[in-house]
């Protein structure tokens, strides 16, 4: 990673990041749930909860704590524990969609329904339940971070503004391209929406839970 300057890092850290955005996960699904309610507001909301949860690592990695958290130990734990969580996550979805219960909210109630802390909640919530996510940060972007400490504390910064930059961008996009389309959605699509939202939050919490329980039996 180049360290000469805040700009490098930044570039660095937001060109390694998009890739990672833009590949379906948790936090997607999170905001196309709920973007035909509130838009970009949906975007920018579980950005802000997700970036909050990326500040804490950066904060344990420069601290100390990746060998704990990189444990094989933890890494099976937190799949398991982010298993259960999509888990439960995508069952209330699907069950709500299987019992006709996921109505498209009327414009002017959307804001009402949905609350900024609710959403923030819920970017924190598919952040933490995502062990992909605590694998990529205490992998690579531990390394990454150190070596930014290593060079100047201004760079740590500068490698988070590049990698929570990409997430706002993207996730303020996909926002707004699916809250634009309101005008062309109706119950059936939304709650149809939801259901596919749900079940690859269910796909997803079998494969952490498959690869959790696999590293505790190795």
């Amino acid at each position: 990673m180049p360290t000469h300057s805040f700009a490098a890092v930044f570039i660095f850290s937001f060109s390694m990041a998009i890739g990672a955005v833009l590949t379906p996960g948790p936090v997607t699904t999170a905001i196309i749930s709920q973007a035909p309610r509130l838009g970009w507001k949906s975007g920018l909301y579980v950005s802000i909860g997700h970036a909050i949860t990326e500040f804490l690592m950066v904060v344990l990695i420069t601290i100390g704590l990746s060998g704990i958290l990189g444990s094989p130990l933890a890494q099976s734990t937190i799949a398991v524990l982010g298993g259960i969580l999509l888990f439960y996550m995508g069952g209330s979805m699907l069950m709500a969609a299987f019992k006709g219960e996921l109505k498209l909210p009327q414009e002017a109630m959307s804001e009402d329904k949905i609350t900024p802390s609710r959403l923030l909640t819920l970017g924190i919530a598919t952040s933490v339940s995502n062990p992909f996510w605590y694998a990529w940060w205490m992998t690579a972007a531990a390394v990454y971070l150190l070596e930014a400490k290593a060079a100047a504390w201004i760079l740590v910064g500068g490698f988070f503004l590049g990698h929570v930059s990409a997430d706002f961008i993207w996730n303020l996009f996909l926002a707004s391209i699916i809250g634009s389309g309101r005008r062309f959605m109706n119950d059936r699509i939304y709650s149809a929406l939801i259901s596919a939202c749900a079940l690859f939050l269910l796909y997803l919490a079998s494969r952490f839970l498959i690869s959790g329980f696999q590293g505790f039996i190795s």
